[in-house]
């Protein structure tokens, strides 16, 4: 099963132009019912350990999240994948992180 809020490694490919790429830890935001559906994909926001000071940006902990260090999920980089390009599951937000993904999600859908 493959739950919101979970980081997994995500194989994102060859990138073009200024898209996140590669190999990379990334935050599952879509909902559960489509996560674990038969169309096997899912909406991530990939993390970077760059801080940008970006809006779009949120701060994430390492600890629960599994990360090795502080880093930030990308809300502007919003990317629908296969859940073939799952790999390694990390860890899970914390419930704040997660809202603050959610509010930088709003920000730039302008919802």
């Amino acid at each position: 099963m493959i739950w919101r809020g979970e980081v997994y490694d995500v194989d994102l490919g060859q990138p073009i132009g200024r898209e996140p790429a590669f190999r990379r830890p990334a935050v599952v935001v879509s909902v559960d019912m489509l996560n674990n559906g038969p169309g096997r994909l899912v909406v991530v926001v990939p993390v970077t350990s760059a801080d940008y000071g970006l809006r779009s940006h949120v701060e994430v902990e390492p600890g629960r999240s599994g990360l090795g260090h502080p880093s930030y999920a990308r809300c502007d980089q919003i990317r629908v994948i296969s859940t073939d390009r799952l790999s390694s599951r990390r860890g899970m937000l914390d419930p704040d992180e997660l809202r603050a993904i959610d509010q930088a999600l709003s920000f730039v859908l302008d919802l």
